[in-house]
């Protein structure tokens, strides 16, 4: 009786999964990818996604026509092409931005590229992150940002298009695709950033979509003619869009070799030749006068920097950091999800593979659909070699790069999962739920201030310790203990600013040993990086919450301390504390144990 339970429960289970999965998702994956994208938008300030204000840095200086005041906020992208930060800068220009310079406040204690280190991750100061200030350039920028997320849904849409159009039997395959797209936390992150990437994503899944009806169909006027305009805009983005191009006109002359379709060959041709010269020829012209190269890159490395790696070395040292970037890698490229969600992923991405396996011995003699399959699997081969390429000149291994490829990538992966009956929706809605839940567990403690407090709580310890016009109330720390090497030490301390000061003071912590040497220090605002104590609130205490971790390795020491310093910053002279007793301190220490080795 149980075991006819169990199946019965399993059926309708099963039949749940495929009634959902006959719903509209062509549309519903789209508007699931918008609604999640805009928690996105919300959790990461303006400036906070790799390279935003180098883009930024463009769209300003084409909007105003001339010098930003910070001279190089744009960097190495102003040798980018052109097309993104030419609509964008249409939009900046309809916004008041004279308040910019007031809000690009850079953080000179930012850990950039470095996940490991706590703390110190925003790239900028916002002295109102949550909810986001809607006024002025912020406000122009969350408009930027806005339209470049409604590119990335476009993007999800035709990557569903192309896997209904790869495989028009298999519905479930295209629900997948979209879903490893939509759901795809890196990618829904990058995709709310102002950003060129936004761009060359949708115009490298349109073309991937109708290179597969070309495929499919043969050469069609209106195809071609649209084939021919998104190669030219592709064309004037990124330098990505160059390798799709070229992947489509190997399509386009294999369809030629099939059908001896010269006619329809020669309008495709010429119709790109022409837009490409007419829509982008201008910019890659621009770069042989300015930088006397055509396609900029040798600028780029100069602004950017260049390096010297070994293939070896770029494979073993910085093929980790593309594998979880790719998925999930925040900020400045300094924030990580929980490990066991890159394993998770990693698994999938194993299973999807053998399955591709499998499915192409089981469809050997179905040749279209070979055809189809082999010229996106040619599309992410020669997207990952032009990256590898271009990593062993500078610091670009990044996922993020790959995200012209998605639509190869998901497609096949989403194909590889089905071969082993893997129901669609088993992968898509804890994905889902994933992505929607890393705005609030990784993206938005990193950037919040910290919080105001009523009262100190029970378990703190009363203090009253003052530098300038700031003062400490109170503090947590773990009762003094033998720690050993590795272990992480929470603390929490109480800070009220008692009156208003136009310098901002710098915070120091340090662990010491018995003899005084630091075993580990660090500098940062209160609130990790997040909030100078000018911008306090008079009189109010705000719980401020920092790890610090012993090294691995540090020798023994008898005895360990917490060192509490206090700087005008950034050049100005070290604060004494002041305790309520009025004795005067160069620097207030707490004991915390020891270190056993």
């Amino acid at each position: 009786m149980g075991h006819v339970l169990t199946q019965f429960r399993n059926s309708v289970l099963m039949n749940r999964l495929r009634s959902l999965e006959r719903l509209s998702w062509h549309w519903l994956l789209p508007l699931l990818f918008l609604l999640i994208g805009l928690v996105y938008l919300y959790a990461a300030p303006n400036f906070e996604a790799s390279d935003s204000a180098q883009h930024i840095g463009v769209i300003k200086w084409i909007a105003e026509r001339g010098e930003p005041d910070h001279a190089q906020l744009f960097g190495q992208e102003a040798s980018q092409p052109s097309l993104y930060y030419l609509l964008m800068a249409a939009v900046w220009r309809a916004f008041d931005t004279a308040d910019f310079d007031e809000r690009y406040l850079p953080s000179p204690f930012t850990a950039i590229g470095v996940p490991a280190r706590w703390g110190n991750r925003n790239l900028l100061i916002y002295q109102q992150v949550y909810p986001p200030d809607l006024r002025g350039s912020s406000l122009a920028l969350y408009a930027i940002r806005f339209l470049s997320l409604c590119m990335g849904a476009a993007t999800v849409a035709a990557v569903y298009q192309a896997a209904r159009t790869a495989l028009p039997g298999q519905k479930g395959v295209a629900l997948l695709a979209a879903s490893l797209t939509a759901f795809n936390p890196q990618f829904l992150f990058i995709s709310a950033s102002a950003s060129n990437d936004a761009l060359i994503n949708l115009l490298a899944a349109l073309l991937c979509w109708q290179m597969l009806l070309m495929l499919r169909d043969g050469f069609c006027t209106r195809r071609s003619l649209l084939l021919a305009l998104l190669i030219a805009l592709a064309a004037l983005t990124k330098l990505s869009g160059l390798t799709v191009a070229a992947v489509v006109g190997l399509a386009a002359l294999w369809t030629l070799a099939q059908r001896r379709d010269i006619r329809g060959f020669a309008l495709l041709a010429g119709a790109t030749l022409a837009l490409t010269l007419l829509i982008a020829g201008p910019w890659y012209l621009r770069n042989l006068s300015l930088y006397g190269e055509l396609f900029g890159t040798s600028t780029m490395l100069d602004h950017f920097g260049r390096r010297e790696i070994s293939p070896w070395r770029l494979m073993t040292e910085e093929f980790q950091g593309l594998r979880v970037s790719y998925w999930a890698v925040f900020g400045a490229f300094n924030i990580l999800a929980h490990e066991a969600f890159y394993h998770i992923m990693d698994l999938l991405s194993l299973v999807g593979a053998a399955g591709v396996v499998v499915f192409l011995a089981r469809n050997r003699q179905a040749k279209p659909l070979l055809t189809s399959l082999g010229f996106l699997a040619l599309l992410l081969l020669l997207g990952a070699a032009m990256l590898f390429w271009w990593s062993l000149q500078t610091w670009a291994s990044t996922g993020r790069l790959l995200f012209p490829f998605i639509t190869s990538i998901s497609l096949l992966l989403a194909l590889g999962l089905r071969a082993w009956r893997i129901p669609p929706l088993l992968v898509a809605a804890p994905l889902l739920v994933f992505s929607l839940a890393a705005p609030f567990l990784y993206i938005i403690p990193n950037y919040d201030h910290p919080p105001p407090v009523a009262a100190l709580p029970e378990s703190a310890t009363v203090a009253d310790a003052q530098w300038g016009d700031l003062r400490l109330t109170g503090y947590e720390l773990p009762p003094p203990q033998a720690w050993r090497p590795g272990d992480r030490i929470p603390l929490t301390f109480y800070w009220r600013a008692d009156a208003q000061s136009p310098l901002a003071y710098a915070l120091a912590l340090s662990l010491l040993g018995a003899d005084g040497e630091a075993l580990h220090s660090f500098e940062t605002w209160p609130g990790w990086g997040t909030f100078p104590h000018p911008w306090m609130t008079l009189h109010t205490v705000y719980s401020d919450d920092y790890i610090m971790e012993i090294p691995v390795g540090v020798a023994s020491t008898p005895e360990l301390q917490l060192e509490i310093r206090w700087y005008v910053f950034p050049d100005g002279p070290a604060l004494d504390a002041l305790l309520e007793s009025g004795e005067r301190l160069e620097a207030l220490r707490l004991s915390l144990g020891s270190v056993a080795g």
